[in-house]
Order: C-alpha cells, then structure tokens, then sequence
C-alpha cells in the first residue's frame, strides 16, 4: 500500500539494546514531594501489575475527561462547561499525574524496564497532550473567533516536541525546576477544581485593555512553549555547536505544517476555522502524533532523521485542500485526510510495537526481564 510501513533495520533494532534512557528532574515538587510518595504508594501495588498497564490507564484518564467535555461542548470553545465536568478535569488530570510517575517505578521496582516501556511511557504522553490542549482550552473558555483559540494547542504540543527533540538531540531528558510534567499537569487539575467550585465567568474580566485571564493563559501557555524550545537551542549550543543549533530548523520541516496550517486556516479561512476547528485540531493531532512517535523511535534506535512519504504527502494535501472555494470540499477532504492519518497511525503502532517486541523478547502487558535503560 501506499502507506506501507518500512520495518527497522537490524542495525538499529541492536542498538536499542544499548540505550540508555537519561533523565534530569530539578523540580522541587517532584524531588521533595511527589517522588518520595509515590515510593510508598508503588508498594501497594501487586508485583505481578506489568507498566504498560498502568500507563494505559494514566492514558485512559484524559480520554475519559475529553470525552466528558465533548459531549458537554463540543468544539465550541465559548460555551461554559458543566461544573462537574471541570472537576472531573480536575481529578483526571491529577490522577494521570501520579500515573504517568508510578509506571516507572513500578517498572524499576519489579525489575522489567526496557526501551519498549519507555517508548509506551512517552507515546500514551503524546495522545495525553492532545487530549489535555482539548480540556485546558475548554476550561480557558478562549472562544472561537480568536487566535487565542489555538495559542494553548500551540504552547503545549511545541514544549513537547521540543523537550522530546532535545533528548534526540543531546541524549538527555531535561526537566527544569519549573516544568510542564510536573508543575504543569498540577495547575491543570488545579484549575479544573477552582473552574468546578468558582465557575468560569471570572475567566472573561478583563485585566487591563482587552485582556482577559483567558488570554492570559493562552499567552502563558504560548510562552511556555516557546520556553522549551530557547533551553533546547542552549544546551544544544552548550553541548553541541553552533552548527547544531542551525540544523535544527532543517530537521524540524515536517513539524512547521502543524504550527503552520491552523494559522493560514484562521487568516485564510476564517469562517470555516470558526465553524469546524474540530476536524483541523484532530488533523494537527494525528499529524503531531506521528511525528513525533517517529522522532521517539529514533531516539532509542540511535537512528537519523529521514524524509517520511506518508507525513510528506499529509502535509502537502492539507495545504493543497484550502484551495477549493467551498467550505464542504474543505471538510471532506480534512476528513478523508484524517482517515487515511487514523488507519496509517494505527498501522504504524502495532508493527513498530510487533517488531520490537519481537525483537528484545518480550510481553507488552507482563513482566519482563529488565533491559537496562
């Protein structure tokens, strides 16, 4: 087909059994409260509960909470949600925040770590970040006919694929004293629980001119992003050269479209962003997802990054579907875009996951005998 999915060569399939996973956390949240907690709190786990599993289950926590939000408001950005969907924003998030923590010492705990299991830690984290964009916008309640609307999905999908090249790049997970991981997931749930009890008409004051708090957090996100992409760039320099820095704009190619698209859309196409933002944001979503699942592989196969046809041919129909006059040409083309992205993701999911399983030896949802990373 073709979206034929080519396997991982030998080469670097041996080469993930070398890896080594690398990770620095500064946060004073993390390091004084959350871990030495959640030390205790693993114990009471049955020995026999495989990682994934858990992982699995920190994923399930934001799709059930975008679930619950769709169905409140759809993708209408401007419509206030249910107070008890904001606290279940709330608890999900809060409760993805432990998870995502508890499935690596969980891992190292029962001796079954591996790069397969890191590799599902940060793939069930790409989908989470999209879900987490869907709810934190909707808590904003930034509205539809603002570019405020995407400022949030912009910050947060740039902060991860940043941090996530930067590991690509120097061979290091850097979290700084205040991150999105940690500090971040926490202000969510947080503000999930003060939008249930308070509301969210405090959200719309404005604080000075035409600014609101909404805005705000659309700016504050926005800069968090880009944040992440500046302590990419200097320990890049640091670490590397100034020539490294450079060629970080040439491997970011495929990445520009998804910042890229929703822009020329909101400028270009306004009424037909206003009206169907949701089919453009599931697109960005799964054009993100694999990218970056791709980028991540990499990262534990040691390998360099190539020109994709699948992600080439994606973002070549995405740009060439806003030259048609009618928005209903527009949209079926998007949704036929998507589809295709959804069958290719999944394709490429499960045979990634087939052959590298395959290859270390081991269960996706049992213990494993550890592979040092």
């Amino acid at each position: 087909m073709w979206f034929k999915i080519t396997p991982i060569p030998e080469e670097n399939l041996k080469k993930m059994k070398e890896f080594q996973y690398k990770s620095t956390d500064e946060s004073y949240l993390y390091n004084k409260c959350m871990s030495p907690c959640l030390n205790k709190v693993v114990n009471y786990f049955p020995i026999s509960l495989a990682p994934n599993i858990i992982t699995l289950f920190s994923l399930l926590m934001n799709v059930i909470a975008a679930i619950i939000t769709y169905f409140d408001a759809g993708f209408d950005f401007s419509k206030r949600l249910k107070s008890s969907t904001c606290i279940i924003i709330g608890i999900t998030q809060f409760l993805y925040l432990l998870l995502d923590n508890l499935d690596g010492k969980q891992a190292r705990r029962t001796g079954s770590s591996s790069p397969f299991g890191m590799l599902v830690d940060h793939g069930c984290d790409i989908f989470t970040n999209c879900f987490t964009c869907f709810n934190l916008t909707h808590l904003s309640l930034v509205g539809n006919n603002s570019i405020f609307s995407i400022s949030i999905f912009f910050g947060l999908i740039l902060g991860f694929y940043a941090m996530t090249y930067e590991e690509y790049k120097i061979g290091e997970l850097h979290f700084p004293v205040i991150n999105a991981t940690d500090e971040g997931n926490l202000v969510v749930s947080l503000f999930g629980f003060f939008c249930g009890v308070f509301g969210q008409n405090w959200l719309k004051t404005k604080i000075y001119f035409n600014i609101t708090f909404s805005k705000i957090i659309g700016i504050i996100s926005l800069l968090g992003g880009i944040s992440c992409v500046y302590n990419l760039f200097l320990h890049t320099y640091k670490q590397k050269s100034l020539v490294d820095c450079f060629k970080i704009f040439l491997d970011w190619i495929y990445f520009y479209i998804v910042l890229v698209f929703p822009i020329i859309v909101f400028i270009f196409r306004k009424r037909f962003y206003i009206n169907y933002k949701g089919i453009i944001f599931i697109c960005m979503c799964l054009l993100f997802a694999r990218i970056t699942m791709d980028l991540q592989i990499r990262i534990v196969t040691e390998d360099i990054i190539k020109g994709n046809f699948f992600i080439i041919l994606v973002s070549v129909l995405l740009l060439v579907s806003l030259y048609f006059s009618r928005e209903k040409d527009i949209l079926f083309c998007l949704c036929c875009i998507a589809y295709f992205q959804i069958i290719e993701l999944s394709m490429f999911i499960y045979q990634r996951s087939m052959q590298i399983t395959t290859f270390l030896e081991i269960k996706i949802f049992k213990i494993n005998p550890s592979i040092q990373i």
